[in-house]
């Protein structure tokens, strides 16, 4: 009897197991089938701007330099400037030692007494021979009178040859001769004497150039790029003493190849970034471009010129010029990695209710992380750009990332 019991209820324990294993079965089934699905990342189709863009490096340069040369040798008793510092046209950057240039101007300014007083002589002298002339040219007037008279009575016999003879050596113009010649010598000592006041006075302005060249001013506006000396230096020869950038416009210098050179023009505004001096785009003009290679590179020069105002731009600096060489705005665009070949055709997969549904797409444009879509897909559509390798059409997904 107990043998009997103890079966019996072995019996039951193993059907409850069987029910119960196969009831398990069938509900993990039916839980796998209700999440199956492929986790996917989509990204939206857009409508904009899809172009082919190459990126340029290049430095700025001034618009405009100009070199700080002294015009007369010396030595810099002060310097008004220090680096970096703006400095408006004709303010004065440097003063050189202006001892042996006083000494200059006393010297020539004595010349020039001298030669004033020279000119004074002179013109005394030709006043005087002209007084002697008109008192000589007198006096052989009235002699030349006083002959007649005397040829007169020598004829009626009442004067004696010797007489007559006086006379004629009284009215001789050989006097007035010497005197004329004298007036000539005069006038031309007068002008020499001219002439070495007009030296003198051309010594003393240039000895007075000198001393304002003793005081360096500045040739342009601008900023001080480069400072070449300081007080007690000598300055001199071909050294400049300073550098002076006008950076209220800076010009952005590239080189680019010859299949990208023909694409620019004059006045093209570019996009130009500077990282160390402004944040985000600069908006810059073409205004040169060379018309011959360099020979060493083969690359063709070209400058874009920047507005600086505010002077945030600084010779030197690093830049980047983003350029789109064929672009073309208001087109649907996606990920280029969503689309997929088959078999010659291109496809993609959107999403729609948790399901991936195939397209077949006619693509434009291709930059490579961007495509064009010309027919296809309609703005805004959830493209599936990873996973769609792993989708059928109607397969269920899951947007495990993306929007």
């Amino acid at each position: 009897m107990t043998k009997k019991v103890i079966y019996f209820l072995l019996l039951t324990l193993l059907l409850t197991t069987v029910l119960v294993g196969c009831s398990g079965e069938e509900e993990a089934t039916t839980i796998l089938e209700e999440e199956a699905y492929v986790p996917v990342e989509v990204e939206r189709a857009e409508t904009k701007y899809i172009g082919n863009g190459v990126n340029l490096n290049g430095k700025i340069h001034a618009n405009d330099e100009a070199m700080v040369l002294p015009k007369i040798p010396g030595r810099v008793t002060s310097v008004n400037v220090k680096l970096g510092d703006f400095v408006q046209k004709d303010s004065v950057l440097f003063t050189i030692d202006q001892k042996d240039v006083l000494r200059s101007i006393e010297q020539a300014e004595q010349s020039v007494n001298l030669a004033q007083r020279s000119v004074e002589q002179a013109e005394n002298a030709v006043e005087t021979t002209k007084i002697s002339f008109e008192t000589t040219k007198e006096n052989i007037e009235n002699a030349e009178i006083n002959l007649q008279r005397t040829k007169e009575l020598f004829d009626a016999g009442a004067a004696s040859r010797s007489q007559l003879e006086q006379a004629e050596l009284a009215a001789s113009r050989r006097p007035l001769e010497t005197v004329e010649n004298q007036i000539r010598q005069a006038e031309i000592g007068y002008q020499q004497a001219l002439n070495q006041l007009s030296q003198a006075q051309i010594g003393y302005r240039q000895a007075q150039d000198a001393l304002e060249d003793t005081v360096v001013r500045a040739p342009m506006s601008g900023v001080i790029s480069i400072l070449n000396v300081v007080a007690g230096e000598l300055a001199g020869g071909t050294q400049p003493l300073a550098t002076i950038a006008d950076i209220n416009r800076v010009y952005f210098q590239v080189d680019v190849t010859e299949n990208i050179v023909n694409m620019l023009g004059d006045g093209q505004e570019v996009v130009v970034n500077i990282p160390a001096a402004l944040e985000g785009e600069i908006i810059g003009t073409i205004d040169f471009i060379s018309s011959t290679a360099n020979p060493n590179t083969r690359l063709y020069t070209v400058k874009v010129n920047i507005d600086n105002q505010e002077r945030k731009i600084r010779t030197g600096m690093s830049g980047s010029m983003d350029l789109d060489l064929d672009g073309r705005d208001n087109v649907l665009v996606i990920n280029s990695r969503a689309v997929l070949n088959q078999e010659g055709e291109d496809i993609v997969f959107v999403v729609e209710e948790d399901h991936a549904i195939e397209r077949q797409v006619v693509l434009g444009m291709n930059t490579g992380a961007e495509v064009e879509i010309v027919e296809g897909l309609r703005e805004g559509e959830s493209v599936i750009v990873k996973g769609q390798q792993y989708v059928v059409d109607g397969e269920r997904v899951k947007i495990v990332g993306g929007e």
